[in-house]
This record gives C-alpha cells, structure tokens and sequence, in this order.
C-alpha cells in the first residue's frame, strides 16, 4: 500500500535575532503566521516572508516553511 500525503495546515515562521547573550551567541525569537494556503510555492512564501521581515524591528535569521499533514494509506 502507497501512503497519500494530506496537507492539513502551512504556516510561515520568521526566526529573528533579538540581541546577544552574555558569551556573544546570537538570542532569537520567532514569529509565526498560520493560515497559509498550502497551495502557495516555496518561492512566493520566501518573498512575503522577506516583505513581513522588513518591517520587523529586529533583523530576520531565518525565513521558514512548517507543513502539517496527516499520513493515509491509498487504496
């Protein structure tokens, strides 16, 4: 039996440096954007995850993708 990947959720996640800890390792947070259509290509979201980054007060480390999905097997 083939597994059928259905796609539940996507969320865009931004991880942004917010300062440095006393050893000079960058501190980081996130911010996350849920309801993305899951439809949407990986370049489309990096360049709205650049856009929403811009207007963070803090730099962006990191433009990422989470796909959430539940696993059935095809008949």
């Amino acid at each position: 039996m083939a597994a059928k990947k259905d796609t539940q959720s996507t969320k865009l996640v931004l991880k942004v440096v917010t300062g440095t800890n006393t050893d000079g390792k960058a501190l980081t947070a996130q911010r996350s954007f849920a309801n993305v259509n899951p439809a949407i290509s990986d370049d489309d979201l990096l360049a709205i995850g650049s856009k929403l980054g811009a207007l963070q007060a803090h730099d962006v480390a990191v433009v990422s993708r989470v796909d959430s999905a539940s696993l059935v097997e095809e008949a």
